[in-house]
């Protein structure tokens, strides 16, 4: 996909005028849930990862190049798969190479400093899958959303990493939540991910 093409899309969707509804300010949860899954540390040693050598062309013939690969490799993802990966979630392709970058926006009727917001910064649901196979995710949350959006993910073995805001007065209180996966292949990361975040009532 052309640059211009992407910001084009870009625009195009961040400006699509949707309905919004208004979510009432709650009060969010001092700790979070405790799991009782242990996460296993998860190591880049060649070990667990196989090595595939391909063909690379030059003006002086051609020679072996060596590449990694494991579950979940993208490294040779197309814009038609990127596209399918964002069918999945219900949004669409900000990249596709080097990083497909897939994302759809919340439905949040939010304001900073006083100013309706419909940025991509503010209310994104957004998922990369990497070319070695690490699919991370990202979304906003309001306080209500967090525990259950963690349940969600955890129940689906996927490593909640982070939890925070990003901006200052913000109307409602906005909340952002970071995960991450090399277990699973793009599409059952893009699956769970859009799972979950329905289970915990984000769409």
């Amino acid at each position: 996909m052309e640059r211009r093409d992407v910001f084009d899309n870009w625009f195009r969707f961040v400006n699509h005028d949707t309905n919004t509804n208004f979510f009432e300010n709650n009060q969010v949860e001092a700790e979070f849930k405790s799991s009782s899954k242990s996460i296993r540390h998860h190591s880049n040693s060649t070990g667990n990862n196989e090595m595939d050598f391909e063909l690379e062309s030059s003006g002086h013939g051609s020679r072996r190049r060596r590449t990694h690969s494991s579950h979940g490799d993208v490294r040779d993802i197309s814009t038609s798969k990127c596209q399918r990966l964002a069918d999945i979630i219900g949004g669409m392709v900000i990249s596709a190479t080097p990083v497909c970058v897939v994302m759809r926006l919340r439905d949040i009727n939010a304001t900073i400093l006083g100013r309706r917001t419909r940025s991509p910064l503010a209310l994104p649901f957004m998922l990369s899958f990497e070319n070695n196979g690490l699919n991370l995710g990202e979304t906003v949350l309001l306080q209500k959303e967090v525990n259950p959006m963690i349940d969600a993910l955890r129940r689906r073995g996927i490593i909640v990493t982070a939890f925070h805001n990003h901006w200052l007065f913000e109307k409602p209180r906005l909340m952002y939540m970071h995960w991450e996966n090399v277990d699973m292949s793009a599409e059952e990361f893009a699956r769970n991910s859009i799972e979950a975040a329905r289970e915990a009532g984000l769409f």
